[in-house]
């Protein structure tokens, strides 16, 4: 049968399955004590057909980070409003960003678990971090009234607001603010003033 055809459908269902028991048995028991065989197991499918679709163990632990774990990053913030206050416009900034990285997910576990043991997987993080702190810098900018290239502390600013939304939830108990949003705010609408 040829690639568009039933086989293909086939392929795709028993992939997304791979990926979904992966992602169970490497966040319940760790990405080194989960072998393929297990994985297979509980994916209903022969053992190599990981293979297949995955060159090894570690390309299916950054498919689950990949696939498992995506959200838009152009959806990730509104449109700046026009005329807005900064501040105001920051805190709204500040809680997109929460809402989209504060979520707990079981691929956010399966990363922070894996971050000292793995470098391949340190390294999607760190490219993932780099990737929404683009779109944030160019978010602070335009909110700011910024004309031309983002600048250094537009930058800055993005990278502080994108960790801090990224770690905040991890701190805290649920329900609880351990940063007040407004205080926050108005100290990077005061830098981004400046600029």
């Amino acid at each position: 049968m040829g690639a568009g055809g039933l086989g293909g459908t086939a392929d795709q269902s028993a992939r997304d399955r791979i990926l979904e028991a992966a992602e169970r048995l490497f966040a319940e028991r760790g990405f080194d004590r989960t072998s393929t065989a297990s994985i297979a197991a509980a994916a209903s499918v022969p053992h190599g057909l990981i293979f297949y679709h995955f060159k090894t163990k570690m390309d299916l632990l950054l498919a689950v980070v990949r696939d498992r774990g995506a959200f838009g990053l152009d959806e990730l913030l509104p449109p700046p409003a026009p005329g807005a206050d900064l501040t105001e416009a920051v805190a709204e900034t500040w809680a997109h960003l929460s809402a989209a990285l504060g979520r707990p997910s079981i691929v956010r576990r399966i990363i922070f678990q894996e971050l000292a043991a793995h470098p391949e997987v340190r390294q999607r993080a760190l490219d993932l971090h780099d990737q929404i702190s683009v779109v944030v810098t160019n978010h602070l900018a335009s909110i700011s009234g910024h004309d031309g290239e983002p600048g250094p502390e537009h930058e800055a600013a993005a990278r502080l607001l994108t960790i801090a939304a990224g770690m905040v939830p991890l701190l805290g108990e649920p329900g609880k603010d351990r940063l007040d949003t407004r205080a926050v705010a108005a100290l990077i609408a005061g830098g981004l003033g400046r600029s």
